[in-house]
C-alpha cells in the first residue's frame, strides 16, 4: 500500500481540484513606471488544467508560463496572480505559453472594458426616480434623488486565464 501511495505522490502534487481552485499565494508584478500612459494596474489569476475523459477539469500546479504582450513579458508558475500595467481600452493582448513536463498549452486574453455606474443607478431618464419639477410635486429645478445620479466611467480589466494543457 505504501509503495502505491509513494508512486502517486507526484501526480497528486501536480493535480488539484479545479472547482474552487488551489489558493493563490504567488504574485508576479510587471512594473508600469517606464510607460507614459499607464492608468493603474490590472490583476488577473492564471491557472492551468488538464481535462479528463469525462470532461472534468483538474488543476495542474507548477506549470511554468511565459506571458508576452507587445509591450512587456514575464514568467510565472501556476497558480499565480498577475499584476500588469493597465492602459485602459488600449491595453495589449496577453499571450500565455505554459508547460508542465510533457504537457503544454496556450491561451490569449484581451482586455474588457465596461462602464461603471454609481450604486442604484438606473439607465436613461426616469422622471419618477429623478423627481423632475412638476411631477407629483417633487423637488425643484436641478434636484435629483441622492444615490441615483452620478458620473459613469470606463473600467478595463483582463479576465482570469485558464490554460488547457494537453
Amino acid at each position: 500500500m505504501r509503495r502505491h501511495l509513494v508512486a502517486l505522490l507526484p501526480a497528486l502534487a501536480m493535480l488539484g481540484a479545479c472547482a474552487g481552485g488551489v489558493p493563490v499565494s504567488q504574485e508576479v508584478v510587471v512594473p508600469g513606471g517606464s510607460f507614459a500612459d499607464v492608468r493603474g494596474e490590472a490583476r488577473l489569476i492564471v491557472r492551468s488544467y488538464v481535462e479528463d475523459a469525462a470532461g472534468a477539469r483538474n488543476e495542474v500546479l507548477g506549470a511554468e508560463c511565459a506571458v508576452t504582450s507587445s509591450l512587456y513579458s514575464t514568467r510565472l508558475v501556476t497558480p499565480a496572480r498577475l499584476v500588469v500595467p493597465n492602459f485602459g481600452p488600449q491595453s495589449p493582448e496577453l499571450r500565455f505559453d505554459c508547460r508542465a513536463g510533457e504537457l503544454h498549452g496556450t491561451a490569449r486574453r484581451d482586455v474588457t472594458t465596461t462602464w461603471q455606474y454609481p450604486p442604484g443607478y438606473l439607465a436613461g431618464p426616469v422622471p419618477w426616480v429623478y423627481g423632475r419639477p412638476g411631477l407629483y410635486g417633487w423637488g425643484g429645478p436641478g434636484w435629483y434623488a441622492p444615490g441615483w445620479y452620478g458620473p459613469a466611467y470606463p473600467v478595463s480589466r483582463y479576465p482570469n486565464v485558464f490554460v488547457r494543457l494537453e
